[in-house]
Formats: C-alpha cells, sequence, structure tokens
C-alpha cells in the first residue's frame, strides 16, 4: 500500500523521546527505496527548540531528514485551541538556521491583529458548513482571517529570507 500521512498536531507530541519512538516506527515502515508513509510531523503547540533539535539529530541518523519534514506552528487561531498570545516566530527563526526540512504553519495571524478583530480565528470555524457560515453573516469574518493568516506566513517568509534562510513554498496547496 502506497500511502502518505501526517502527524497532527492534536496528537501532542512535544518531546524527544516521544519523537524517537514515531520516527524509529516510520523506519520500520520505510520502503526500499528509504521513503516511509510518514511524510509530516506536527509539533504540539507546547514543544521548543531543544526538542526540535534533539529529534531532528534523530532523524537524520535514521535517515528521514529528507522524507519526513517536521511541521512547526507559528501562529494559531486565537480562540479554541491555545492560550494566546501565541507567536512562535522568534523561536523559529532560530531552530530553522539549524534544522532542514521544517514548515512553518500558520493557522492564524499575530496575536496583537488577532486582538482587535471583532471576529478572531477560532478553530471551531474549520469545522462549520460554509452554507451556515454565510447564512450567520460570518462569511467575512473568516475571509478576513484567512487574509490575516496568509500576512502573518509572508511576515515569516520575510523574517526567514532576510536572515539568509531559504523558502520553499507549499507547491501543491491550491489546486
Amino acid at each position: 500500500m502506497d500511502i502518505h500521512f501526517k502527524i497532527s498536531v492534536f496528537f501532542g507530541s512535544d518531546n524527544p523521546y516521544h519523537a524517537l519512538w514515531i520516527l524509529t516506527a516510520a523506519k520500520l515502515f520505510s520502503r526500499d527505496d528509504g521513503s516511509t508513509p510518514l511524510v509530516g510531523f506536527n509539533w504540539s503547540n507546547s514543544v521548543n527548540n531543544a526538542t526540535i533539535e534533539a529529534s531532528s539529530l534523530v532523524r537524520k541518523s535514521l535517515g528521514l531528514e529528507g522524507c519526513i519534514r517536521f511541521e512547526h506552528h507559528i501562529t494559531e487561531t486565537y480562540r479554541s485551541i491555545v492560550i494566546q498570545p501565541y507567536n512562535k516566530r522568534d523561536e523559529l527563526l532560530e531552530v530553522a538556521a539549524k534544522v532542514p526540512n521544517i514548515s512553518a504553519k500558520h493557522e492564524g495571524a499575530d496575536p496583537e491583529l488577532e486582538a482587535r478583530r471583532k471576529h478572531s480565528s477560532d478553530i471551531l470555524d474549520y469545522f462549520r458548513d460554509k452554507s451556515e457560515v454565510i447564512a450567520s453573516g460570518d462569511w467575512e469574518y473568516l475571509q478576513q482571517n484567512f487574509l490575516d493568516k496568509v500576512e502573518a506566513c509572508n511576515t515569516t517568509a520575510e523574517k526567514l529570507t532576510k536572515k539568509g534562510i531559504g523558502v520553499i513554498p507549499a507547491q501543491h496547496l491550491h489546486r
């Protein structure tokens, strides 16, 4: 069976020992060409750079550095998931200089902007039906939340680039 999957942030991995177990399992299920079904490893929102760096050494030693992307949440939705303010951009700027194949996930805007919005981003909005969003009058709010998230992502990309760290945008994000 040729499948690819990512571990969700909801899974809650936030320490190098757990990452060791997950990466070892990924290696056990690797194919003859060295690839593995696990292609993305979302870290818990409580992860720190020391954990990512230690886990990166494990990932490299197992030959999975090019196969499994570490996915680090830089911003989150403002409501219903984590305590705000939440912005790990400065941490990313440090760790991305040392750890290859890491992505910067943005689920919300920078917290300072979110705090000023009439309808700040909410993880529960992800699970609403489009017709209900439109009927409730929230469509424009959700559009603004999306644009704010894009702005946060662009800010991160700009700061990484200024620091000399390469940025590769998601190639198949929209079809």
